[in-house]
């Protein structure tokens, strides 16, 4: 296996959704479809997997709660497509927190299997979690640093690319953790992006952390302007893989 460090992540080619949307529960609609006034300020969203590209997956299941009490949805297993399964996919949010799990991940042509991978945000501090997770036969570690870039070379398919522990924060100070995002060529010209347990929350008013509370200055000022992802880091050598 031949191992690349990436800089960036691919960029996503359009392409049409297949039928498969049609399967999908209501409930499980693209996080960018949530009305705007439910993903500002200290509310909470998180969802399973969404994917975008030729097989169009939309965000399954979503969730999205700026209320006191914590929403829930869970979906056994994802609705049959050709391109990637999983089971027990979870998402929860609230106020000021959000939490998104899938099990017994298996995306074939991209060689990824894993048995659990989580992301978490509370007050606008997330991060990510991954159980036996491996890319091409090789073990990832369970904690990535954000934004953590890798890249592998795959005989008749190219260059599969993930960022881990994937962080970004809007321009409305509201941090999103995306567990894994992967991005799949299929063909000339035609990439699948993937995106895998996803968490987005911001700090509540009155809470530890949020406005109105005595806050202590950053060290540092925020690493990218508001809605820009920070370049991914390469990751050092090969994969960082366990052992």
């Amino acid at each position: 296996m031949r191992s690349q460090v990436l800089s960036r992540a691919a960029v996503l080619a359009g392409a049409v959704a297949l039928p498969l949307a049609a399967v999908l529960p209501a409930h499980a609609q693209p996080a960018h479809a949530l009305p705007e006034h439910g993903v500002r300020g200290a509310s909470g969203s998180a969802y399973g997997i969404a994917a975008t590209g030729p097989v169009a997956v939309p965000a399954t299941p979503s969730v999205s709660s700026s209320g006191p009490n914590t929403v829930s949805r869970s979906v056994a297993e994802l609705p049959p497509n050709p391109i990637l399964k999983a089971r027990a996919l979870n998402a929860s949010a609230g106020k000021a927190r959000a939490r998104a799990s899938v099990v017994d991940l298996r995306i074939p042509k991209a060689h990824l299997t894993a048995d659990l991978v989580a992301a978490k945000c509370v007050q606008g501090k997330g991060g990510s979690h991954l159980v036996k997770v491996a890319l091409n036969g090789k073990v990832i570690k369970a904690a990535a640093t954000p934004n953590s870039a890798v890249g592998v070379h795959l005989d008749g398919l190219g260059t599969v690319s993930l960022v881990l522990n994937k962080q970004v924060r809007d321009r409305h100070g509201r941090l999103t953790v995306t567990a894994i995002e992967l991005t799949l060529p299929l063909g000339p010209g035609t990439t699948e992006t993937i995106s895998i347990a996803s968490a987005t929350c911001g700090a509540g008013k009155g809470l530890p952390g949020g406005p109105g509370e005595p806050q202590t200055p950053p060290a540092t000022p925020p690493s990218a302007p508001p809605d820009e992802a920070p370049a991914p880091t390469p990751v050092p050598g090969d994969l960082p893989v366990t052992g």
